[in-house]
């Protein structure tokens, strides 16, 4: 075997085994026969076709489903429920417009009116347009609601990293609250509407009865983490100034409390559901990308002080605002991700043994 036909070899290794298989000796051959004399290297131009070309097919593999990899179901069905939560979370937000109006009527007399409209309802074009994605997602037009998805969270990122680095700036706080949670579960279903057959085939994947207890589930979070529901918990609105501050702060603890045993419920739910298919057991594992951060900031809520009763490990996540830092925010929940799929590793270690047994024998 010649220098170049190896290097040629390993770029080539890059491609999908299926796709190996049946042209890999018609792409060597054709590569070797346009090098020069003399060559012992690919070109740069040869090196970037070959890894594009690559790339351009695992997307399109990935996309339609085809191959043998659990990962393009498994982050469908994770788009799927991600998309699901961000319309509750919608929901939620139109839920909380009288309470948001409320306090709005009484901003500061320096705000102007520009100033308090975004202050207050400034994330709700991006709870519209996520609205619209999930519609054209579910009717089919995969590309259009990947594109709109795309330039959605990207200007979402945009924003969470203005927030981060200018808190202290005008309309920085609401820069930054457009990461949160939301964040998360935005690059997921963004992921899924790119690089997999789409949150619709999740759906399917999951069944019927799976994705009405996943509507339900993320009906119930949204509903708990409503200020109407402070308000019917503690009987006095979230925003009412005539209560003492110790017992406001106690009722926000518990309303962070009932939050976090939702979330924690939520998840058990979903490890239980989803742990019964290689794909599926993906999903759970992606999802922990926007469980992490979620968990993590209602535990902040649910201590009461912060700064006295906080984990070490959650130090740095939520900011002086009460909000969650979106490059913390990333990071643990990619902590929570290589974690979880450690677990999934572990569970799937008997059965590929066996396979891998019962090939030998054969």
């Amino acid at each position: 075997m010649s220098t170049l036909e190896d290097r040629y070899r390993r770029l080539l290794a890059w491609y999908p085994a299926a796709h190996r298989a049946v042209h890999e000796r018609e792409m060597l051959d054709v590569l070797l026969s346009a090098a020069r004399p003399g060559q012992t290297r690919p070109s740069p131009a040869d090196t970037a076709d070959l890894l594009t070309g690559a790339i351009r097919i695992r997307l399109r593999n990935a996309a339609s489903g085809d191959g043998p990899s659990a990962w393009p179901a498994g982050l469908a069905v994770a788009g799927f429920l991600a998309m699901l939560q961000l319309l509750a979370d919608g929901v939620r937000f139109a839920a909380d417009i009288p309470a948001m109006a409320s306090l709005a009527a009484h901003a500061p007399r320096a705000w102007s009116t520009p100033h308090v409209l975004a202050a207050h309802f400034g994330s709700g074009p991006y709870w519209l347009a996520w609205a619209a994605i999930a519609v054209l997602a579910w009717r089919g037009r995969r590309r259009a609601a990947a594109r709109a998805a795309c330039a959605v969270t990207g200007a979402q990122i945009v924003l969470a990293g203005y927030g981060e680095v200018f808190d202290d700036r005008v309309f920085g706080s609401l820069a930054a609250s457009t990461a949160g949670t939301a964040l998360p579960l935005a690059l997921l279903a963004t992921a899924s509407l790119v690089a997999s057959p789409g949150p619709r085939h999740g759906a399917r994947v999951l069944g019927r009865a799976p994705v009405a207890c996943a509507a339900a589930t993320a009906a119930v979070l949204a509903a708990i983490s409503c200020r109407q529901a402070f308000t019917l918990l503690f009987r006095y609105p979230l925003t009412s100034t005539d209560v003492p501050a110790d017992r406001f702060l106690h009722d926000v603890a518990g309303w962070g409390r009932l939050q976090l045993a939702g979330v924690l419920v939520a998840a058990v739910l979903a490890v239980a559901v989803l742990a019964r298919t290689r794909e599926t057991r993906r999903a759970c594992a992606l999802l922990a990308i926007a469980a992490v951060p979620a968990i993590g900031l209602l535990a902040v809520q649910a201590a009461g002080s912060p700064g006295e009763t906080l984990p070490m490990e959650l130090n740095g996540l939520v900011n002086d605002d009460g909000g969650v830092v979106p490059s913390y925010s990333i990071t643990y929940g990619l902590v929570g991700f290589a974690l979880a799929m450690l677990c999934v590793r572990l569970v799937e270690m008997p059965s590929r043994s066996r396979t891998h047994s019962e090939q030998t024998l054969s």
